[in-house]
């Protein structure tokens, strides 16, 4: 990643942003009568967006199913039984396969959720339509302020260094959002470069980045990207929207969802009011494709019964709604930069850090029973030495190595409970390879070496069990 400025003037000026960005936020939030609340950083799968396979997996000594949580939603709207009105500031990890100019594995998410009763309604009289534009107009608010603040106290560092046009920037903040409905802008992207587009598909980024385009100009902007105002794209299929996202009284293929989508950064904010009636929350979860992957990796519908059975059905919350802003999203658009990663702090530091670099070097765990097989692996063993960052071995196989001149690490067997012990590193995957070569392939009796093989298989690390598949993979690192 190279920044538009030197690192460290990057570095100060991002700190500063975000600062602001905080400080508006919390201000505005303040002002029209919310509570900040807390909500847990490790949870079970309900800390899930729509994908859960993006999830980080935590482990812990209980060795039950826990995940650095994506969202707050669920837990504010726990909340929401006790205060009509809540926000908060999370932590948001998403395991993606690398960062790019869009996508950040960690990032701040500003979160509300709001009842009925903020909006002019209790649950007698109330009327999703009239909730729904509550929740299009709390967006639109809630955005502005944040823009405002930076704009305040940084439009010198906007103007001078990222060429920002504050003045246009000032205007936006004047003028309300354009609006289309999800329905429109499929019929406007296929009449405008995207003829195979259907209705049902999601949108992609570049489908998001023509709308704005043209929608813009539609209502008379300049072509400058620097001009254009965001849109909120509303009531999107129901297949490709989260589960509790309340489906249209008035067209029951859609649901009562809006993303606001940013020049420059794409979407940058999902909303939607929340489905009220409990049984069709619960059905739509047992048929939606999350919960399918859920049960393939071992979840139950137990996991929600808090929320949908014991909160939502039990009437526990008034009918309401909610949203979650990307920070480094929309602090992008206010730079007005093509790189979500130059608004971050966490991608700065990373630059530094390097917690994420890839590096060839490997950690192995080598376990081998017989000595002779000991023997006559070394020549091999002490290649992936040279090949690997960190080796370990079980006792045995380490005071081997180590008096053959091989720096293995001792790690105790799983049955020893002692420590440093094989299993917490093994529950932690923080082996890249194993090679477990057991005394007899014969047997299979319930001993370590099988432990290992089952966790290490239950884990997904690669496994070698037979002298010549671990030759072969040493050869094969070595480029022989």
């Amino acid at each position: 990643m190279k920044t538009p400025l030197p690192y460290d003037e990057q570095f100060k000026n991002v700190i500063g942003i975000v600062s602001t960005f905080f400080r508006a936020s919390q201000k505005h939030y303040e002002e029209v009568g919310l509570q900040y609340v807390e909500v847990p950083t490790i949870v079970g799968v309900t800390g899930a967006c729509e994908n859960i396979d993006t999830l980080f997996t935590v482990g812990s000594r209980l060795e039950i199913p826990l995940f650095i949580t994506q969202t707050g939603q669920l837990a504010l709207e726990l909340a929401l039984q006790e205060v009509p009105g809540v926000y908060t500031v999370i932590h948001s990890g998403r395991d993606e396969e690398e960062e790019d100019n869009r996508h950040l594995r960690q990032f701040r998410l500003t979160e509300e959720e709001f009842d009925c009763t903020m909006a002019g309604m209790t649950r007698e009289n109330y009327d999703e339509e009239k909730m729904y534009e509550a929740l299009l107009q709390h967006i639109e608010a809630a955005v502005k302020a944040m823009i405002a603040g930076v704009l305040a106290d940084h439009k010198d560092i906007l103007r001078n260094s990222y060429q920002r046009d504050t003045k246009a920037l000032a205007e936006i903040v004047q003028r309300a959002f354009l609006r289309i409905s999800y329905d429109e802008a499929v019929e406007l992207l296929k009449e405008n470069g995207f003829p195979k587009l259907k209705w049902g598909d999601d949108l992609e980024s570049n489908h998001e980045a023509k709308v704005v385009e043209l929608l813009n100009k539609k209502e008379g902007h300049s072509d400058d990207i620097q001009q254009h105002s965001p849109v909120l794209i509303m009531r999107y299929p129901k297949e490709i929207k989260f589960f509790n996202m309340k489906v249209s009284n008035k067209d029951n293929r859609v649901c009562l969802s809006a993303d606001c989508i940013f020049p420059y950064a794409g979407e940058g904010v999902g909303a939607a009011v929340r489905e009220e009636n409990g049984q069709k929350m619960k059905d739509r979860l047992l048929t939606s494709p999350m919960f399918e992957l859920h049960q393939k990796r071992g979840g139950k519908f137990d996991d929600f019964k808090w929320y949908i059975e014991d909160t939502i059905m039990a009437g526990k919350t008034n009918p309401h709604a909610g949203y979650g802003v990307g920070n480094e999203r929309l602090i992008q658009f206010i730079m007005g930069q093509s790189d979500i990663r130059f608004g971050s702090t966490f991608s700065l530091m990373e630059e530094r850090m390097q917690d994420w670099s890839r590096d060839n070097r490997k950690r192995a765990l080598i376990s081998v029973g017989r000595d002779e097989d000991k023997e006559k692996l070394l020549p091999y063993l002490k290649q992936l030495d040279k090949l690997c960052s960190e080796l370990y071995a079980t006792e045995g196989t380490a005071k081997y190595l180590q008096d053959n001149g091989i720096n293995a690490k001792i790690l105790y067997k799983i049955s020893e409970k002692k420590e440093p012990n094989i299993m917490e590193y093994l529950e932690y995957k923080r082996f890249d390879l194993i090679v477990n070569i057991p005394n007899d392939q014969k047997k299979d009796a319930v001993t370590d070496g099988s432990l290992i093989r089952k966790k290490a298989v239950e884990r997904e690390i690669p496994l070698y069990t037979t002298m010549d598949v671990a030759k072969n993979l040493v050869d094969k690192m070595v480029g022989k």
